[in-house]
């Protein structure tokens, strides 16, 4: 990398880290453009409030998905980070790496489970764990917490129910050698202060920006329109900079300026946000750009096409109003002792977001009653297989789309059961030539008949652990599940309530591009056929992990800066 050029980063989780290894080298300038704000408001460093994505003043943009064909023609809610830390400062911190089958099933020079968990641990600043050869420890930016003593005692029933059923208990699921199939209390992104800990928070803090002001700059409130890619004289394609404006929301047209970078641009806006970009530049499949009257400047037929998410059912139960999130909506009073406990003690239901059990299995373990069969765990002992395809998200809340819900007064417990090995393939594709206009994200949900297969084993062992529960003497009520344990049944509850999960990944895989779903990266994350240009991004993996996605993107901008910093000028 040239010690005297300028770096565009284009902003997201993966942004704040590669802004934050680019410049400790002292002769390279990076120039970060964020479309939203910086995360300085109190509340969003605060876990619980800054993960509500629909309050006033969230880092989060909303549109819905057009109807999806397989799923009844229902719509559904898109929600993305829009703020400086991407998704990480929105989510719900959840910290899981993806196990070595994983990623070694991408089969990619370089990305390794092995190879990766250098990166994991570099990353992190594990407190929650005993010391061993596969956390991070002091020193490291970001931090990575684990609470074992759960707010609503509801999760402790939860717990005992599937230990009961046969669920293996793990100290820490991020272990290399965890089985699949477990539950463990929760890594969680949240420091020693009970603060949010986005990539913002951990890797650009603003000692570092102050002191590295001469070579980090960070435009926000500015959307990036269009790259400029250039032919060469030799006759080959180059990114040589990028069309900005500002969309403040309060300072008007200030017009559009170009950027000029002399190393390289690193797209890592996101998995919706990267390929938009790309098709607005003349990136993307030349038939589709023809179609939308856009230019084509390099035909990449896998941009925007492989676009994969975690979906997930939110099976609803009535809980006492003290074991659920709600009991802070419906009296005031216990909303602000909660907020004293947690502004003055660091303690209190403000301090954790709505996850802090993590539940994964695979559906394949399972009998059709949603039982645990001994007999079928095998796969739990092959590390090629040792992968989980369904996780439930215990979450004392309702988890439906809509803003304001009938049962919002009502004291409310879901399993969001979330099919995390999906299997569906959707696009990318814009609504407009517009770039503020939001992207049509066709998810194409239930396109593989195995998903309602086995999302209605997860359905039915969401049955048996709330049997478990009754039976431990806690008062668990049915609120919206489905009417009987029918394949009927359970099927009409599928289609009339799955939703996304936001975890978007794979528009722009890491890949050749003779693969039967091509690639638009190489394994070093620079595109195919443009020189100066690289992504990372969740856009980028092979396929989705069989986890959430904030880590792994990660680890995935550490090793992106290593291999930037380590490529010739």
């Amino acid at each position: 990398m040239s010690s005297d050029g300028i770096s565009c980063v284009l902003g997201g989780t993966a942004g704040c880290v590669l802004a934050s290894r680019l410049s400790e080298l002292p002769g390279v300038t990076v120039l970060v453009i964020e479309r939203g704000r910086a995360p300085e408001e109190w509340t969003d460093s605060v876990p619980l409030i800054s993960a509500i994505h629909w309050r006033k003043g969230a880092t989060a943009a909303h549109w819905k998905t057009p109807p999806m064909k397989n799923v009844r023609n229902r719509v559904t809610e898109l929600i993305t980070g829009e703020g400086l830390g991407g998704g990480s400062l929105v989510n719900s911190t959840v910290y899981t790496r993806g196990t070595k089958g994983d990623w070694d099933g991408w089969k990619q020079p370089g990305w390794t489970y092995d190879e990766i968990l250098g990166y994991y641990k570099k990353a992190e600043t594990s407190s929650g764990h005993k010391p061993s050869s596969f956390r991070g420890r002091n020193g490291s930016p970001w931090k990575i917490n684990t609470f074992p003593r759960f707010n609503f005692k509801v999760v402790d029933y939860l717990q005992n129910a599937a230990i009961t059923l046969g669920m293996p208990q793990v100290d820490d699921i991020n272990a290399p050698d965890a089985p699949a199939t477990a539950l463990s209390a929760a890594d969680l992104a949240i420091d020693e202060g009970m603060h949010r800990s986005s990539t913002a928070a951990a890797y650009l803090p603003k000692s570092l920006c102050h002191a590295r002001k001469a070579r980090l700059k960070i435009c926000t409130y500015t959307l990036a329109r269009k790259l400029d890619i250039e032919t060469t004289r030799s006759g080959t394609l180059r990114a040589r900079g990028v069309y900005i404006e500002s969309v403040h929301p309060t300072q008007g047209d200030k017009g559009v300026y170009y950027v000029r970078a002399k190393n390289e641009i690193i797209l890592s806006a996101g998995a919706v946000s990267t390929p938009q970009l790309l098709l607005l530049s003349g990136v993307g499949p030349q038939d589709y750009l023809k179609s939308q009257n856009i230019d084509v400047v390099h035909d990449l037929p896998g941009v925007g096409t492989s676009v994969q998410d975690h979906f997930s059912v939110p099976v609803t139960y009535q809980v006492p109003m003290r074991d659920s999130m709600h009991g802070l909506r419906v009296s005031v009073w216990r909303a602000v002792v909660e907020l004293v406990k947690y502004l003055v003690l660091g303690t209190g239901i403000f301090g954790v977001p709505f996850i802090q059990l993590g539940i994964f299995y695979q559906s394949s373990l399972l009998d059709d009653k949603g039982r645990i069969d001994p007999s079928k765990a095998k796969s739990q002992t092959d590390p090629s297989e040792n992968v989980p395809d369904i996780e439930i998200m215990p979450i004392a809340s309702r988890c439906s789309d809509d803003p304001v819900d009938e049962i919002d007064r009502l004291g409310v417990f879901t399993l969001l059961t979330c099919m995390v090995k999906p299997k569906s393939f959707g696009t990318i594709r814009l609504a407009s030539k517009d770039p503020r206009d939001r992207a049509l994200v066709d998810l194409n949900f239930l396109s593989d008949p195995s998903e309602l297969v086995r999302l209605r084993k997860g359905i039915r062992f969401d049955f048996r652990l709330a049997e478990e529960i009754r039976r431990q003497g806690y008062p668990l009520k049915d609120l919206r599940v489905p009417a009987s344990e029918s394949d009927e049944d359970i099927d009409d509850f599928i289609l009339s309530h799955l939703r996304t999960t936001f975890h978007f990944t794979s528009s722009c895989r890491m890949g050749s591009l003779n693969d039967a779903r091509p690639g638009v990266v190489d394994h070093e994350l620079k595109v195919h056929g443009i020189d100066g240009l690289r992504i990372c991004d969740a856009s980028v993996f092979l396929e989705i992990l069989g986890a959430h996605t904030m880590a792994p993107v990660v680890a995935v901008a550490e090793k992106c800066a290593d291999m930037i910093k380590q490529s010739p000028a």
